[in-house]
């Protein structure tokens, strides 16, 4: 990395506090029983922490809607500015998640807001090596979530943030010692199976806890397919003085068949089906589509400890932690690839080298065979239809037909660490600094291996015939920043500056490809805000933040035929934050309201030959490039009210209204149209009630229409989903041996609705349909 004067000061002020610091703990007042994750929980706030910026967590109903088996992502789903959508039930296809906020999206081709686990990075989003948050907690492990839409804190680690960063919080262990055993039963054979137990205080201070859970779950399209996932985490913790330490461990091994994106036209014809196939037809063109061979396999370790330290006028924490991720994604292409160019082994595996054509069909001795001259007949399914040579139709009797297993490696390790210091000078100054270091390494590596026998499965040979790439990427990453609140009487003021010092090397583990090195250091970065507290329970506030997003390494994941000269050029993304809101609090109503304004400057977007840029062709025929290009401005308003009445009852409702346009035109962009698949109205309303151990609730979701593609012409319909849940807690001596006894029963998707979720630009996914779960909790 090169450091330059213009932040060497910024370097020297970080420094005084980072000698044993890091990021300052979550303010413990959140960990208070608003947000405990024990169903009976009364109390019910949705209110966020005193910042200058809009941010919302999650309470304890939002937990409660969803069954013990759902993903960790669906809890946010109610809260304002907020799209959740996952194409399997329970999150069990990452492969189909997408989230929006404010314009911004996690999907298969955009990675643009942040995650953070107990405060630390989650390796970034992305389906090719990178783990979203379902990767790391189980939902009974989960206290709460917190999102900070647009404007974050500025201490979030994260190369995405360019819509905010959402943070996921982990419970701590029970003080007194307990074994917990659930049990969910739900539709599609879905089956799982969770246990905790909490040491209670096994030295002075310390506590700990192991849980496990094992989850099954047919695919609930068609009769084929499915999910099995195993879970364990530990976490310990130990309050000492005025020293906290926090280790905690996280292990993901999930294998998920995955769901396809369709057209809305597709979806009109049949809303049930995602167009993936339950059966093996013999014909290689036709099974590419069965669902079994559409795999996504992840295992994941996450571990982390943390040393929090607090005195009167001083904070600090240091928290290193460690990832290791691998697994591979499969598909089964319907031909053999006829390789040249590269080095062979003595098991036939070539090495590198290129596609030189491709077959369907052979004779008995493994001869490629090309279709009956003259032959047309041709195939309807899938994808509008295959040619004559992929039709046995166009073979003599028999020619045997062949097809690839291609497996898709993703391996990573990270090591790094977050420190952060606040020093507070007399009573109304709290300057703070810190730093985010990691070090990440990626391989990446393509096989292909021949099926066995195409007429009768996909088993394929363990032996690849074809080792198309095989990379490798580093990354390693500085952020620094610094802040300074000043509190006079009611209000208070805060400015802080921060930068990024990113780079990325890639090189060809087959020695068949140049290697690149890249800088990805960011201007830098400002952030402002003001809070006023303008009577006992209403605060205003206003924020300002620079958000970016460091290039990532699929910038330069190409082959060499795309590597672009022009890449030392490009910039990070970026985006300017504004907020403005009120927030009001009492004990029986909490509200807030916000107004934002978003601007995403510096959009990388690759850009083919003819591709116009800026009204001109700007590359030579043949050529493609990655160039800062795009933009997008975002404007809108988020709303939630949560209110306490008639001793057992509690209403909440939250209203997003987004209007997200592009403001650059660039080959499929038209500046002006609305951002594909971000939606512009969205209204949650829920009604629950609780007492005496019993809890019930209804909470319905309405997602008005949104452009599904960039020239606007496919308009997704509107939909309104509706969840319902009811549950009984039957306390302690009731029985004898038992703390106590939950049951439950949660339905999503009550009134079954048909609609269409998240996706790419001019593809969806599906919606789950109803799904009912039983679920049964027994505490020792």
């Amino acid at each position: 990395m090169k450091f330059t004067t213009s932040y060497k000061a910024l370097l020297a002020t970080c420094s005084l506090f980072a000698v044993s610091a890091a990021a300052i703990s979550e303010e413990a007042a959140i960990e208070a029983g608003a947000y405990a994750s024990d169903a009976g929980v009364e109390e019910i706030i949705v209110s966020a922490k005193k910042t200058t910026f809009s941010n919302n967590a999650t309470d304890a109903i939002m937990l409660q809607q969803e069954p013990d088996a759902s993903s960790v992502l669906s809890v946010i789903d109610n809260l304002p500015g907020i799209f959740v959508a996952e194409g399997g039930p329970f999150g069990s296809d990452d492969w189909s998640t997408t989230l929006s906020i404010r314009g911004f999206a996690v999907s298969l081709s955009e990675q643009q807001i942040g995650m953070t686990i107990d405060g630390l990075p989650n390796g970034n989003s992305n389906y090719g090596g990178g783990a979203k948050a379902n990767r790391y907690i189980d939902s009974e492990n989960l206290l709460r979530a917190e999102v900070s839409q647009g404007t974050a804190d500025i201490a979030s680690p994260s190369h995405e943030a360019l819509g905010g960063t959402i943070n996921f919080v982990t419970s701590n262990p029970e003080q007194e010692q307990q074994f917990r055993a659930g049990l969910s039963i739900g539709e599609n054979n879905a089956q799982r199976y969770f246990f905790r137990y909490d040491t209670g205080e096994i030295a002075e201070g310390t506590t700990a806890y192991l849980s496990y859970s094992t989850t099954t779950n047919d695919a609930w399209i068609g009769n084929a397919g499915g999910t099995d996932r195993d879970h364990f985490a530990a976490k310990i913790v130990s309050e000492q003085d005025n020293w906290t330490f926090t280790g905690r461990l996280s292990w993901d091994d999930t294998w998920e068949n995955n769901y396809q994106r369709i057209s809305i036209a597709q979806f009109e014809e049949n809303p049930d089906w995602d167009r993936l196939t339950d059966t093996i037809t013999g014909i290689p063109y036709v099974d590419q589509v069965y669902r079994p061979g559409w795999g996504t396999l992840r295992e994941n370790w996450f571990a982390y400890t943390k040393a929090e330290y607090k005195s009167d006028n001083l904070e600090f924490t240091i928290a290193p932690y460690f990832h290791k991720n691998s697994g591979r994604g499969d598909w089964i292409p319907p031909y053999l690839v006829a390789t040249a160019g590269g080095d062979v082994d003595a098991n036939g595996t070539m090495f590198g080298g290129s596609a030189a054509g491709s077959y369907t069909y052979t004779d008995s001795n493994g001869t490629p065979l090309a279709p009956i001259a003259g032959c047309t007949a041709t195939l309807t399914f899938p994808y509008g239809g295959g040619a004559p040579a992929n039709n046995p139709a166009c073979y003599a009797d028999g020619a045997v037909p062949v097809g690839s297993y291609r497996h898709t490696h993703y391996k990573k390790q990270r090591f790094g660490v977050t420190a952060d210091a606040a020093y507070t000078i007399g009573e109304s100054n709290t300057i703070r600094a810190g730093l985010w270091w990691e070090d990440s390494d990626r391989d990446e590596s393509r096989d292909w291996h021949k099926v066995i026998d195409s007429l009768s499965g996909i088993n394929f040979d363990n032996i690849p015939y074809w080792v198309q790439y095989d990379r490798n990427f580093t990354t390693k990453t500085l952020m620094l920043y610094a802040e300074d609140t000043f509190t006079l009487g009611d209000l208070s003021l805060r400015g802080g500056i921060k930068k990024f010092m990113v780079d990325l090397d890639r090189s060809d583990n087959l020695g068949n490809e140049a290697d690149q090195s890249l800088e990805s250091d960011s201007d830098i970065l400002f952030t402002a805000g003001a809070l006023y507290q303008a009577t006992e329970n209403l605060e205003i506030f206003a924020g300002f933040s620079q958000n970016y997003a460091a290039i990532k390494d699929t910038i330069i994941e190409g082959t060499a035929s795309v590597v672009n000269p022009d890449i030392p050029d490009l910039e990070g993304e970026t985006a300017d934050n504004f907020d403005f809101g009120l927030r009001y609090s009492n004990n029986w109503l909490h509200a807030t309201i916000t107004g934002y304004y978003i601007k995403f400057n510096n959009r990388i977007t690759f850009v083919s030959a003819g591709d116009p840029v800026g009204g001109v062709d700007y590359l030579e025929e043949g050529e493609g490039a990655y160039l800062n290009v795009g933009g997008i401005e975002s404007k809108g308003i988020e709303a939630s009210i949560s209110a306490d009445f008639a001793n057992y009852w509690n209403l909440y409702s939250s209203l997003t209204i987004n209007k997200s346009e592009y403001s650059d035109t660039t080959a499929e962009v038209v500046e002006g149209n609305k951002v594909a698949l971000a939606p512009e109205f969205q209204l949650v309303g829920t009604l629950s009630y609780f007492r005496d151990g019993v809890r019930a609730g209804v909470s319905a979701k309405h997602v008005g229409e949104r452009y599904g593609d960039f020239a606007n012409t496919q308009e997704l319909p509107a939909f309104t989903t509706v969840d319902a849940w009811v549950g009984y807690t039957l306390d302690e001596g009731s029985i004898p041996g038992i703390s106590s006894i939950d049951i439950s029963l949660n339905v999503s998707n009550l009134t079954d609705k048909r609609y269409l979720g998240g996706g790419t630009p001019g593809s969806y996914f599906l919606g789950s349909e109803r799904q009912a779960t039983a679920n049964l909790t027994l505490t020792f």
